[in-house]
This record gives structure tokens, C-alpha cells and sequence, in this order.
């Protein structure tokens, strides 16, 4: 697997020669009188602000989604006692007929997401550390035992994505589409839902690799992979949740 590489921007100080200083560019931390930053360059204190700003928003996001998803599961309750009216009983008739999930592929699929949300983790510290070394005026060191985790991560991500492709084909086969029951209806509805949710993570976590062989501003890519961590595990912790209702609440 190709290794991803990184490039950190480090600042330059000017040289102050033996005939004098000469130009000086005007800059925090240059120049007579103490201006309060104390060392601190601009870019780490702009992307403080910018983190603080997208995590708010991801914070809504995540708000949102979940109101989203409780409205979802409630309609599945419900809709489990309900059925279309039959004139001659003169009530309701319950239609609901419960799956037979595909556990074994279910499993594995629910695995290869822990596991993508573990390597984010360790690619989001890798970014903070780095930064961090950026920040000091120095190179970060590269470490042979290095691993792409982002690489890891994005791989990881649609190899989930195929093994739901291949679970609503297994339904398929057994003649259980979106209008054969109620019951698959709501399967599809809720991982499906989930799925284009996980996309719009994946797309993210995809450019910020596609931008790392570009040479894309390091500090995009940086708050990219943090913001898009939080939403991760947050799909990572939504997933399980759809699979033991869908579990032990299927009827």
C-alpha cells in the first residue's frame, strides 16, 4: 500500500546579520515592544479559531442526525403493531413479517467499521503531532514504522460500503425488496440512510488524502481529518445502534 506523505510548511526566521538587521518584516514576535503573543506563529492561532468554528458546526450536524434517526426508529416501532384495515374483522390486520438478518456479513461489516474508526484515531494524532512539530519551527521526524493510516481509514470505509452492498443483495435473493414487507421496507430505509451519511464522511476523509500527494495546505488537511473524526465515530456508534434494533426489535 502507498505511503502517504506529508508536507508541513516550516517557518523561516530572518537572519540578522553583522551590519545590521536591515529589513525586518513586520511580524509578531519581531521588532521592539512586547504585542502579547508571546511566540505563538499566526497559522496555529487561526487554526485554533477554524477548528473551534467547524466543530460547532459538526456538532449541530451530529444533533440533527440524531433527531433524524430517533424519528426513524420510533416509525419502526410503531409501524410494527399497525397494518392495513380489513372490513370484515373491522380492524387493523398486523403485516409486519420479521427478517432473517444476514448476521455472518452483518459481523463482519460492523468490524471493518470499528476498525476504520481505530485507524482515523491514530491518523488524527499523527496530524497533531506533526503540527505540533510545525508549530516549534522544525521538521517532524519520519518514521519507517509510519503506517498510512488515512489510507487505512478511507480503504476501510468502502470495503463497509461493499459489504452493505452485498448484504441488501443477499435480501434480494431471498425476494425481499424495498415494497415486499414492511419489515425490509425499514431494513433499507435505515442502513441505507446510514450508508449515505457514511459518504458524505468518506468523500471528506478522501480528499484529505487525495491532498496530501498534492501538496494541499497542511493545516486544511489537519482540521479535514479532526472535524471528520468526530463524525466517524459518531457513524462508527450509529451503526451499532441500527444493528441491535434492527436485531431486537425486527418483530
Amino acid at each position: 500500500m502507498a505511503r502517504t506523505s506529508e508536507h508541513v510548511e516550516v517557518e523561516r526566521k530572518p537572519k540578522l546579520g553583522g551590519g545590521g538587521p536591515g529589513k525586518i518584516p513586520h511580524r509578531r514576535g519581531y521588532g521592539g515592544g512586547d504585542d502579547g503573543d508571546h511566540g505563538q506563529p499566526d497559522d496555529f492561532v487561526s487554526r485554533k479559531d477554524r477548528m473551534g468554528r467547524y466543530r460547532i458546526v459538526m456538532a449541530i450536524v451530529i444533533i440533527v442526525l440524531t433527531a433524524f434517526f430517533i424519528g426513524l426508529t420510533g416509525a419502526f416501532i410503531i409501524r410494527q403493531g399497525m397494518g392495513p384495515y380489513n372490513s370484515e374483522l373491522k380492524k387493523a390486520v398486523p403485516d409486519w413479517r420479521p427478517l432473517v438478518l444476514p448476521y455472518s456479513r452483518l459481523l463482519i461489516n460492523s468490524a471493518i467499521l470499528l476498525l476504520s474508526s481505530l485507524t482515523l484515531e491514530f491518523a488524527r494524532r499523527g496530524l497533531r503531532r506533526k503540527a505540533e512539530f510545525a508549530a516549534m519551527g522544525i521538521l517532524p521526524p519520519k518514521l519507517k514504522s509510519e503506517l498510512p493510516w488515512l489510507s487505512i481509514t478511507v480503504a476501510l470505509g468502502f470495503a463497509f460500503l461493499v459489504g452493505q452492498v452485498m448484504v441488501w443483495d443477499i435480501l434480494r435473493h431471498q425476494g425481499l425488496y424495498v415494497s415486499s414487507n414492511p419489515s425490509s421496507k425499514y431494513f433499507y430505509v435505515l442502513t441505507g440512510a446510514h450508508a449515505v451519511h457514511l459518504v458524505g464522511g468518506l468523500l471528506v476523509l478522501l480528499w484529505a488524502l487525495l491532498a496530501s500527494y498534492s501538496k494541499h495546505r497542511f493545516e486544511s488537511r489537519l482540521i479535514a481529518v479532526d472535524v471528520t473524526g468526530w463524525y466517524w465515530h459518531y457513524m462508527g456508534i450509529l451503526w451499532i445502534y441500527i444493528f441491535a434494533l434492527l436485531h431486537f426489535a425486527r418483530g
